[in-house]
């Protein structure tokens, strides 16, 4: 009896170790498979980005009208960081090349060289946010003017329609117009916006206007604040883009012209010209905005 009694307990052990060995393993494995899972499902802003290209804005400045920067990731390694000090006439640019690195989450590239000024972008989707020297997001009413938006090949728009017999006459008159003025560096008094006049009766009110130059970059006035910004053409293509810029900060009872005219500008992608007469359009609308040189 006592035999039989030490056989069934020893039997019992065994059961009982196999059973824990079993439960052992089973954990194991699926520590093993949730470790796998995590590493497998990471994703962050340098693995799941196509982000080298070129990155341009206008940034805010303490002591100049804006800060025109153009950052471009040339590779995964280097960079090429080109800046302007918009109102300032003596040493306004300046660039800098390095290599960039990446912080441990994957969402913030740090510039190499770059001491006493700002050197961390933060990673979106065609976009790069500029971050305080601290590494940390810039917050307030300026948050928006520190994004630089990724530039993107400008598209050719569809040949013209061939003249019917109705607009004929205007196509002729046209082609045997006067010289047209340059796009650039000629200032455009703003005539018409959304298909309304702008009444240029009251001369103690500064006339409304556009300014491109060479380098890129425009100023203008719309009733309440000068703003400044970057743009990309293509003059064979008539075809033009503007990028968000910065403006001062002014509050005027009246500004619907300027708020009009800030998003005329994020619409518009081609432009015409007729002699001292210049349209900004998109695709094949009725015009935006007119505007006529300024003698």
């Amino acid at each position: 009896m006592k035999t039989k009694n030490t056989s069934l307990f020893l039997f019992a052990l065994l059961i009982l170790s196999c059973n824990q060995k079993i439960k052992e393993e089973g954990n194991e494995e699926i520590v093993a498979d949730s470790t796998e899972v995590v590493v497998n499902n990471e994703h962050n802003a340098k693995n799941s980005l196509d982000y080298i290209g070129m990155y341009q804005g206008v940034v805010p400045c303490a002591d100049c009208e804006g800060i025109e920067t153009l950052l471009t990731l040339e590779d995964e390694t280097n960079y090429v960081l080109k800046t302007n000090y918009l109102g300032k006439k003596k040493n306004s640019t300046n660039e800098v090349r390095g290599v960039y690195s990446w912080n441990e989450a994957g969402n913030t590239i740090i510039l190499s060289g770059i001491e006493n000024a700002p050197n961390r972008y933060f990673v979106g989707e065609n976009y790069l946010t500029q971050l305080d020297l601290e590494g940390n997001k810039i917050s307030g009413d300026l948050t928006e003017k520190y994004v630089l938006q990724k530039k993107t090949v400008v598209d050719e728009l569809p040949p013209p329609p061939t003249p019917s017999a109705s607009n004929f006459n205007d196509v002729k008159k046209q082609i045997t117009s006067v010289e047209n003025k340059s796009l650039i560096s000629t200032k455009w008094r703003l005539v018409e916006i959304n298909g309304k006049k702008i009444d240029a009766s009251d001369k103690s009110k500064k006339e409304m206007f556009i300014q491109l130059n060479k380098e890129n970059s425009y100023a203008a006035f719309a009733g309440c604040n000068n703003m400044m910004g970057s743009f990309e053409i293509k003059e064979e293509a008539m075809r033009i883009k503007f990028f968000k810029g910065a403006s001062t900060l002014m509050a005027c009872p009246d500004m619907t012209t300027e708020q009009e005219f800030a998003e005329m500008l994020e619409k518009v992608d081609n432009y015409s010209i007729n002699g001292n007469n210049l349209s900004f359009n998109r695709a094949r609308m009725a015009p935006l905005a007119k505007f006529e040189a300024i003698k």
